[in-house]
């Protein structure tokens, strides 16, 4: 009995503490000032990227700003930094080897971030050399972009609580540490503050009618426009706005969007005449060229990025899967996004403000399903579901804390909610940020093990199997650092994710049967459009060799192809690499009449 008393009164002292702690928070998070103190905390749990230093992108942005190479003498910083197969250089870049030969020839992926280019001028302006002050500035305007975000729930929300909770919510989410931690990726935290800040203006002008806040949010749209094409994302939210906020007419609700769309029309249209867009892959699609294209991928893709945001689920992950587990995976999404929806179906019902959150969200979702499943793209997304998140907490007592309130299953799936999204995602912030130097080496892959003598710069790499990434960022960080020569050009034959067979027919001519045929994988049609056709005998001239296709698999890929060099396969002038067992090595040329098999590299 006394053991059983003493348990019973251990037990009672961790409550009074627990309870005593969460007053403390719930102080702290309805405290005036709470958005700083957000913002600062989500400061602090991103330190660790002045560590990360330069990441694939990164590395073809200071070629581009130092103007390093053929490639960033031809650029313009300002204009062309986010372009990486504008339509104007297709030709440039498949002879260098930046593209393989299977390339669409109507690619275009060619992006206007004109604004957001600038502050990254500004870093090759002051610290080129300094990788950790460039990072610095992306902190500072991720915990503005914090700050706002903060601010925008304190402003919406009735309870500081609650808004406090949403808050602590986005600042601890571990989707963030990508756009936060990611040089190349500043553009979504521009977005972020440009495309909250005219949220901001949009709630003011709604409350008060004063035509300079409706002046204000249009021009911080079209500057946020002017940072990333991820600002749509913060529209979604003025039109979720106008439907379930505001009261009258539908014709008074819907009115005030005319100017919003104005503005997207005009810039679409800049972008547009300015040679803009993306267009000729497989995995990013146009909305505007590509409706149907893009109908099917927003069914495939939506449901896997709102499980992505609600329940932790690994997005990423995705590009690597094989198209069966792919739609599988979106089948389970589907499931898990409707389970989300039946847990919040109460309070939608009843509440306007919860509706609002959930409509934002799904609405600024909807245009990034034109790129593949990342989880880096919820930025706008966190902003409607940690509101809504927060409001769910409050209606289970879960937050602020209400222990008079029976439990029941939505309140144990909110409480694991809030395990999830709090201790657990500022967990998985502060590890995946100090992990992004291993995303870096996905890009690096290629030119770590590369040959790195003088005589490199007088020869073309030819990647029996390779991947684009590990091709083309072999050239481009040798071009963006000099810490070793780069090759005169590059050529990728195959891909490293299927296993080839290689025979040699004659002193100049390699033949591959690829199995199952050429970019089966996923992550190998990057720089194949959806409705790309290959003939057989179809020939692609290059300076180093001539493809042509031999067979074709059913469904119209190429299943065998045959690449005549220009010089016999033994000249010095063609270094022959290969991937084996994750491991970049020379590749030793079969004799003629050899056939060999090479197995996947990875």
């Amino acid at each position: 009995m006394r053991k059983k008393a003493n348990l019973n009164r251990s037990n009672a002292e961790e409550k009074i503490v627990a309870i005593g702690l969460t007053n403390r928070i719930q102080s702290v998070l309805e405290h005036r000032r709470a958005p700083l103190f957000v913002a600062l905390l989500a400061f602090v749990l991103m330190l660790p990227a002045l560590r990360t230093g330069m990441v694939g992108d990164d590395y073809f942005h200071r070629m581009v700003l130092l103007r390093l190479g053929e490639w960033g003498a031809a650029a313009d910083r300002m204009w062309d930094l986010f372009s990486f197969a504008p339509t104007r250089l297709i030709g440039w870049m498949l002879n260098a080897g930046y593209l393989p030969w299977w390339t669409d020839p109507g690619i275009n992926i060619s992006l206007a971030r004109p604004l957001t280019a600038l502050t990254h001028i500004l870093d090759y302006e002051l610290w080129p050399n300094a990788p950790a002050l460039q990072h610095l500035q992306s902190l500072l305007w991720f915990a503005l972009g914090v700050w706002l975000v903060a601010s925008l729930y304190r402003k919406i929300h009735a309870s500081a609580a609650v808004a406090g909770m949403a808050a602590l919510l986005f600042a601890a989410e571990d989707a963030h540490s990508m756009p936060a931690g990611w040089l190349a990726n500043r553009n979504a935290l521009l977005c972020l503050v440009f495309g909250v800040g005219m949220l901001h203006m949009h709630v003011s002008w709604c409350r008060t009618r004063a035509p300079r806040f409706l002046i204000f949010a249009l021009a911080l749209f079209a500057l946020g426009l002017g940072c990333g094409e991820a600002t749509l994302g913060a529209a979604a939210y003025v039109v979720a706005w106008q439907l379930l906020r505001e009261k009258g007419s539908w014709l008074k609700r819907l009115l005030p969007l005319a100017p919003y769309t104005l503005v997207v029309v005009l810039w679409r249209l800049l972008y547009n005449l300015r040679g803009y867009g993306v267009h000729g892959s497989s995995l990013y699609l146009d909305p505007v060229r590509q409706p149907l294209g893009f109908l099917g991928a927003l069914a495939e893709r939506l449901p896997l990025l709102v499980t992505a945001q609600w329940l932790q689920a690994p997005v990423d992950v995705w590009l690597a899967l094989p198209r069966h587990t792919q739609i599988a995976a979106s089948i389970i999404a589907l499931l898990l996004a409707a389970s989300v929806g039946w847990l919040l179906w109460h309070l939608l019902r009843r509440d306007a403000q919860a509706r609002f959150w959930a409509l934002g969200m799904v609405f600024s979702l909807v245009p990034l399903c034109a790129a593949f499943p990342m989880d880096r793209l919820l930025l706008f997304a966190g902003l409607g579901a940690f509101g809504l998140m927060a409001a769910l907490f409050e209606s289970c007592g879960v937050w602020p804390l209400k222990r008079v309130r029976p439990s029941n299953w939505r309140r144990r799936v909110a409480q694991f909610l809030l395990f999830l999204h709090v201790p657990l995602a500022a967990s998985l912030l502060i590890a995946r940020t100090i992990a992004l130097p291993i995303f870096g080496t996905f890009f690096s892959a290629g030119e770590r093990p590369a040959p790195r003598g003088p005589e490199v710069a007088q020869q073309t790499f030819v990647f029996v199997n390779g991947n684009e990434f590990f091709v083309t960022y072999t050239h481009v960080i040798r071009t963006a650092t000099g810490n070793a020569p780069a090759p005169r050009r590059m050529a990728q034959l195959s891909s490293l994710f299927t296993l080839n067979q290689v025979r040699r027919t004659d002193a100049q001519t390699l033949v591959i049967t690829a199995e199952g045929g050429f970019f089966s994988d996923t992550l190998d049609r990057l720089f194949v459009g959806p409705g790309q056709h290959f003939n057989i005998d179809q020939r692609f001239q290059l300076p180093d060799f001539v493809a042509e296709i031999r067979a074709l698999t059913s469904d119209g890929r190429p299943l065998e192809v045959a690449f005549r060099f220009n010089v016999p396969l033994g000249d010095s002038r063609l270094r022959w690499l290969y991937w084996k067992n994750r491991r970049l090595i020379e590749f030793p040329v079969p004799v003629i009449g050899e056939c060999v098999t090479l197995a996947r590299g990875i």
